[in-house]
């Protein structure tokens, strides 16, 4: 008898072949003439499912794992005589070798990005592309790609690479990227990524948006020439501020108010920001061009809230630090001029950037102590010096502060009539998304960290491979929700313990999880074989409804012809 697992396998080999992929890689990888068995492509479809399935990407998993879902994975393939060896990590590494090929694979990635965007019936031009990079760290030795620099995961010990993502509203799913060692800086990284998007994809009047680094002068103009749209917040060398200040002199009596939504009819409404804004007339000499760009000075309650307590708690550290900075302590250095002590209470005032806030005066006091006669020695005076210090806060510095905290400049070159302030506002607000798509590559459906290959030139093709994934996991997504909303659908038994809950919002992995504990059985009898898979449940059906899947794609698998199988027991 042989049980199997077929759980998502199904569903996911399905959505991984709406767009053609396995025909595509095999165009643009095709395969060498010694390969043997499955080709190329349905072997890195088999790949994506395993890595999206298992949330697994080391190599050497992948033939066990097969070898424990043969049938299934041979139905779904398409290929009879389908072995495990056929998932070997040989094999895997080969194709990955295939796929480090930076220019093959960015021709790969422009002609099924058109496919995907035709089978999925995406509008690119009305929606928002978003840009930002990640890091992808290792254990390992410097080398030509793999740089120590700047780490957002806090290990600046490790080196790194950098990679360089755009995605497109509203499923944030990865266009395009780009894969750089980890020293380089962001910012010529994001013309890199737009221009291969503009070859490709994008036209005149696209929206792009990122955070301050895609806001250099030299960006912006550029955008502006390819006659696309920008929207970013500006740095604090891209706006000072001064600037600000002399911007929030021209602020209009009534603001632009973003509320936050309304859960219920009792829940209390709240005004999560407010904005106006205000136009300059940018001149780039380069390239002798000239236009209207719009600033949106914004204020954030929540934002505005947090700086006031972080600046709270530095002043409140750098007050306890001066207090003690005098006080005579079991190894510690005493301060013995007053230039010493001065010094220490700039370093201090500066490490905390809170030096306009205070005043601080060292007071030297001389104190003359009576010496009695001792031997030789005539009676007289000694100096005894000591150290205070007068500390005053700077009231009237410290309220101008804290008015400007809270308040940012945006800039777009987007016409009102296409993106208003609040439009403006809520799409910028929306840039957790790409920092939710770098989650779901690093931690979760990809699980890409840590990284257990070794050569530099397979984790970059790695790396594509998983941005490819997170293409379908956004697809699923966002099929199944578009469909509960033209249909005013809501689904249940999704939520563990609670499948009374129901929701129009369901993830992807929710989506794929409703799938679990769905098993083949091949029990060979005498001169017949009894095939027999789980019962589909109602809910999913529902969602391979929504997937526009067809649900042959589990109950064909009771059709396998099993004459070239080895049916011994197991």
């Amino acid at each position: 008898m042989i049980t199997e697992r077929v759980d998502d396998i199904p569903l996911l080999i399905a959505e991984l072949e709406k767009s053609n992929l396995s025909e595509y890689l095999n165009r643009y990888f095709p395969d060498h003439g010694n390969w043997s068995g499955l080709d190329g492509g349905k072997v890195t479809v088999g790949f994506l499912t395993f890595l999206l399935s298992c949330s697994d990407h080391r190599l050497n998993r992948m033939e066990q794992w097969a070898s424990e879902r043969i049938h299934t994975l041979g139905h779904c393939l398409e290929h009879a005589n389908l072995t495990p060896k056929d998932f070997t990590d040989d094999r895997l590494g080969a194709l990955l070798d295939r796929f480090s090929d930076k220019d093959q694979w960015d021709a790969f990635e422009s002609a099924h990005n058109k496919n995907m965007i035709h089978v999925y019936q995406l509008n690119t031009q009305s929606e928002a592309i978003r840009l930002d990079a990640m890091i992808v760290q290792s254990f390992r030795e410097q080398g030509d790609n793999f740089k120590k620099g700047h780490s957002k995961q806090h290990r600046a010990d490790l080196p790194q690479l950098k990679v360089m993502v755009a995605t497109v509203d509203p499923l944030s799913m990865p266009l395009s990227s780009v894969i750089v060692p980890g020293n380089k800086a962001d910012d010529e990284l994001y013309l890199k990524v737009i221009k291969q998007l503009n070859k490709d994809i994008t036209k005149p009047e696209q929206l792009f948006v990122g955070d301050t680094k895609i806001g250099s002068f030299s960006n912006r103009a550029y955008l502006q020439n390819e006659r696309q749209y920008y929207l970013m917040p500006l740095s604090k060398k891209q706006c000072s501020e001064a600037q600000l200040s002399v911007y929030l002199e021209q602020q209009p009596e009534q603001l632009v108010k973003v509320m936050e939504a309304q859960k219920d009819l009792n829940s209390p409404v709240s005004m999560k920001a407010k904005a106006f804004e205000l136009e300059e007339q940018l001149h780039c000499a380069d390239l002798d061009i000239t236009w209207t760009e719009r600033r949106l000075i914004v204020y954030s309650t929540s934002y505005a809230a947090l700086l006031n307590r972080k600046l709270d708690e530095r002043m409140h550290r750098v007050q306890t630090k001066l207090d003690k900075l005098l006080e005579a302590k079991q190894g510690k250095k005493k301060l013995k001029t007053k230039a010493e002590i001065e010094l220490a209470v700039t370093q201090i005032l500066k490490k905390h950037r809170v030096d306009s806030f205070f005043s601080v005066e060292v007071v030297e006091q001389i104190q003359k102590i009576p010496v009695r006669k001792y031997g030789n020695r005539p009676a007289g005076f000694k100096e005894d010096i000591s150290f205070s210090l007068h500390v005053q806060t700077n009231q009237q510095v410290l309220e101008e502060h804290r008015l400007r905290l809270g308040w940012r400049v945006y800039a777009t070159n987007c016409p009102m009539d296409r993106l208003s302030t609040k439009e403006c506002i809520i799409c910028y607000r929306q840039e957790y998304r790409i920092e939710h798509k770098f989650n779901e590559l690093l931690n979760k459906f990809t699980a890409l960290v840590p990284v257990y290959l070794k050569k530099d030139h397979r984790i970059m093709a790695l790396v594509r491979l998983s941005l490819l994934a997170l293409k379908f996991v956004s697809t699923i997504q966002y099929q199944v929700r578009q469909e509960l909303k033209n249909t005013g659908q809501h689904v249940k038994e999704l939520y563990p313990g609670n499948p009374g809950r129901a929701t129009a919002r369901p993830t992807t992995k929710m989506i794929l999880e409703a799938f679990d504990n769905i098993h083949l059985v091949v029990l060979p009898l005498q001169n017949q074989t009894i095939i027999k898979m789980s019962e589909l449940k109602p809910i999913q059906l529902q969602l391979l409804k929504l997937l526009k899947i067809n649900p042959m794609v589990y109950s064909g698998i009771e059709q396998i012809f099993f004459s070239e199988f080895n049916l011994g027991e197991t």
